[in-house]
């Protein structure tokens, strides 16, 4: 419907205002506004979106703080039918300009601060350890991690509070500049309990991140990079070991802070619903390139277990 009154209404500019999914939606608007005949399986071969930009531009003005969808080359949505994540990938639908305006998101509930705030330190954290982080993905995202730190709890807390409200809308941002040019890793790849579960995105992170990056404990890589964000935010610790579990300790401290539930069973699925479609998300997210290059890439038996420590 919203390409058609694309197509009908014929813009040049195109904004997209709101959340993650209002900006993801404007990115397939825009592709088929551009390429109304294309074949829409083809918008999810990964970089296959044919050149964009003939017809119209795209700004994004993010109302949330959180999904980083405003400087990103991914949209995700939801297949229906087995309510699992379908993934848009192409640097063409990176927006062409980001407003960030600190206002937008002064009215956000507490529960939507905190579940987009989740999502973003998510991004950063698992953005800094992936196996294609660089120096310009580590720099923002290390940028955006202490920011979040900072500024998340307070926002949650006092919704009025400017500064608090300024900088997490600035570190979501800085957190999707930092996947964009690297990658999200195992939690993502594992954010199957959302359509399936209607858990929201942040909430789903929220509950996978700690599990996820204590599995990755198993990687030096991931341990290293773990002990220097906890440095970086003043966490004491004798060694590598105890910096990344104190980094760990943190977001649960984070996570009760903000009052979000800390298992998949806390939010209130049942065993049953639970089990009938373990095997289900164990497969797709053993499918995902960001399970692949998580810095300790996981077998479908350590996924398996991952979704049951979840569980709780």
């Amino acid at each position: 419907v919203g390409a058609e009154a694309l197509l009908e209404f014929k813009p040049d500019l195109i904004i997209a205002l709101g959340g993650g999914s209002v900006i993801d939606a404007a990115k397939a608007m825009w592709i088929l506004y551009e390429h109304p005949t294309i074949d829409r399986e083809k918008i999810f071969v990964p970089y296959a979106v044919p050149p964009l930009r003939n017809k119209a531009r795209l700004v994004a003005i993010p109302s949330t703080s959180g999904t980083g969808s405003e400087t990103s080359c991914a949209a995700v949505f939801i297949e229906p039918n087995e309510k699992t994540k379908r993934l848009v990938l192409s640097r063409e639908i990176i927006p062409d300009l980001a407003i960030l305006d600190p206002e937008i998101p002064m009215h956000m509930p507490p529960g939507v601060t905190a579940s987009s705030g989740m999502d973003a330190l998510s991004h950063a954290l698992e953005s800094y350890v992936f196996t294609l982080s660089n120096d310009f993905s580590e720099a923002t995202a290390l940028k955006a991690i202490k920011l979040i730190f900072e500024n998340l709890e307070r926002a949650y807390k006092n919704g009025k509070d400017e500064t608090a409200r300024e900088k997490m809308h600035y570190a979501a941002t800085l957190a999707g500049i930092a996947i964009n040019n690297s990658g999200t890793g195992l939690a993502h790849a594992m954010d199957h309990i959302g359509p399936q579960f209607g858990i929201p995105h942040g909430v789903a992170c929220s509950i996978l991140l700690p599990h996820v990056m204590e599995f990755n404990l198993g990687s030096e890589r991931a341990k290293k990079r773990y002990a220097e964000i906890a440095r970086f935010l003043g966490l004491s610790g004798k060694g590598e070991d105890e910096l990344a579990e104190g980094l760990i300790e943190e977001i649960k401290r984070l996570q009760k802070a903000l009052n979000l539930p800390t298992s998949i069973k806390a939010f209130g699925v049942a065993d049953e619903k639970f089990f009938s479609v373990l095997e289900f998300m164990v497969e797709h997210s053993s499918e995902s390139f960001s399970a692949r290059l998580n810095p300790r890439a996981p077998t479908p038996a350590e996924i398996r277990e991952l979704y049951l420590r979840a569980f709780g």
